[in-house]
C-alpha cells in the first residue's frame, strides 16, 4: 500500500498543469487576426475583378473543412 501511495504521489507530480497550459497557449495567440478584417470574397471571378479594379493581388485560399478553425 505504501508503494501504490508513491506511485501515486509520483504520477500527480508528473501531470502537467492543464491552466498553465491554456495560459501558455492564449499567450502565444494574437489578440486580434487581421485576416478576419479582410474582406474575403467567396467568388473567385468576383475576386479577380476587384483586384483589377484596385490594382492589388489576389490570393486564392482553398480549405475542405470549416475555415474558422484557425488553420490552414
Amino acid at each position: 500500500m505504501f508503494m501504490t501511495a508513491i506511485a501515486a504521489a509520483i504520477v500527480l507530480a508528473q501531470q502537467p498543469d492543464i491552466d498553465a497550459i491554456e495560459r501558455e497557449v492564449r499567450a502565444m495567440k494574437p489578440e486580434k487576426s487581421v485576416w478576419r478584417e479582410i474582406e474575403w470574397d467567396t467568388c473567385l471571378l468576383e475576386g479577380l475583378a476587384r483586384s483589377r479594379e484596385q490594382g492589388k493581388p489576389v490570393l486564392l485560399w482553398v480549405f475542405l473543412h470549416n475555415p474558422n478553425e484557425e488553420r490552414c
